[in-house]
Protein backbone atom coordinates (compact mmCIF):
# COMPACT_ATOMS: atom_id res chain seq x y z
CA UNK A 1 0.00 0.00 0.00
CA UNK A 2 1.36 3.50 -0.83
CA UNK A 3 1.38 6.41 1.24
CA UNK A 4 0.70 10.19 0.34
CA UNK A 5 2.72 12.53 2.40
CA UNK A 6 2.05 16.39 2.76
CA UNK A 7 4.84 19.09 2.62
CA UNK A 8 5.41 22.83 3.20
CA UNK A 9 6.73 24.94 0.29
CA UNK A 10 8.20 27.83 1.52
CA UNK A 11 10.50 30.62 0.07
CA UNK A 12 14.45 30.76 1.51
CA UNK A 13 13.43 34.32 3.03
CA UNK A 14 11.69 32.76 5.85
CA UNK A 15 15.03 31.89 7.15
CA UNK A 16 17.73 34.33 8.50
CA UNK A 17 21.11 34.09 6.31
CA UNK A 18 22.31 32.34 9.41
CA UNK A 19 20.07 29.85 9.40
CA UNK A 20 20.52 28.95 6.07
CA UNK A 21 24.23 28.71 6.48
CA UNK A 22 23.67 26.70 9.38
CA UNK A 23 21.33 24.28 7.60
CA UNK A 24 24.10 23.81 4.73
CA UNK A 25 26.56 22.93 7.39
CA UNK A 26 24.84 21.07 9.15
CA UNK A 27 23.82 18.57 6.07
CA UNK A 28 27.66 18.94 4.87
CA UNK A 29 28.70 17.82 7.77
CA UNK A 30 26.70 14.68 8.43
CA UNK A 31 23.46 16.39 10.03
CA UNK A 32 25.34 17.73 13.62
CA UNK A 33 23.43 20.50 14.28
CA UNK A 34 20.60 20.10 12.06
CA UNK A 35 16.94 20.16 13.67
CA UNK A 36 15.60 16.83 11.36
CA UNK A 37 16.63 15.36 8.96
CA UNK A 38 17.82 17.46 6.23
CA UNK A 39 18.93 17.49 2.62
CA UNK A 40 20.36 20.24 0.52
CA UNK A 41 19.70 20.59 -3.25
CA UNK A 42 20.77 23.48 -5.12
CA UNK A 43 18.28 25.79 -4.09
CA UNK A 44 17.03 25.47 -0.70
CA UNK A 45 16.52 22.52 1.99
CA UNK A 46 14.10 19.63 2.44
CA UNK A 47 13.07 19.52 6.35
CA UNK A 48 11.66 16.24 7.81
CA UNK A 49 8.74 17.62 10.78
CA UNK A 50 9.72 16.29 13.89
CA UNK A 51 6.65 14.83 15.69
CA UNK A 52 7.20 17.21 18.74
CA UNK A 53 8.52 21.16 18.95
CA UNK A 54 11.88 19.82 19.96
CA UNK A 55 14.63 20.48 17.18
CA UNK A 56 17.12 19.07 19.03
CA UNK A 57 20.66 20.62 18.76
CA UNK A 58 19.67 23.52 16.87
CA UNK A 59 21.79 26.90 17.48
CA UNK A 60 20.05 28.81 15.15
CA UNK A 61 17.36 31.61 15.53
CA UNK A 62 14.16 30.69 16.21
CA UNK A 63 12.56 31.10 13.09
CA UNK A 64 13.45 27.33 11.74
CA UNK A 65 11.50 26.07 15.03
CA UNK A 66 8.66 28.09 13.83
CA UNK A 67 8.80 26.96 10.31
CA UNK A 68 8.76 23.24 11.65
CA UNK A 69 5.68 24.08 13.62
CA UNK A 70 3.64 25.83 11.61
CA UNK A 71 4.23 22.93 8.79
CA UNK A 72 3.42 20.46 11.72
CA UNK A 73 -0.02 22.37 12.54
CA UNK A 74 -0.62 22.14 8.62
CA UNK A 75 -0.40 18.10 9.01
CA UNK A 76 2.98 18.45 7.05
CA UNK A 77 5.45 15.54 7.29
CA UNK A 78 8.44 18.23 5.57
CA UNK A 79 9.24 21.58 4.38
CA UNK A 80 10.80 22.61 0.72
CA UNK A 81 12.74 25.65 1.68
CA UNK A 82 13.51 26.77 -2.22
CA UNK A 83 15.09 30.23 -3.06
CA UNK A 84 12.20 30.13 -5.34
CA UNK A 85 9.26 28.93 -2.84
CA UNK A 86 6.30 31.13 -1.96
CA UNK A 87 5.55 33.83 1.13
CA UNK A 88 3.51 32.38 3.86
CA UNK A 89 1.72 35.21 5.73
CA UNK A 90 1.95 33.34 8.74
CA UNK A 91 5.15 33.57 9.09
CA UNK A 92 8.00 36.17 9.54
CA UNK A 93 10.36 37.12 6.16
CA UNK A 94 13.78 37.94 6.47
CA UNK A 95 14.54 40.51 3.69
CA UNK A 96 18.29 40.31 3.93
CA UNK A 97 19.50 39.63 0.00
Amino acid sequence: MSAVRRFLDLGSGHLPRVDRERLDEAVRFGGLGAPSACMAGPYGWFVHVPDDTAVGAWDGTPALAAILAHARALGCDHVLIDADGPVDDALPWFDED
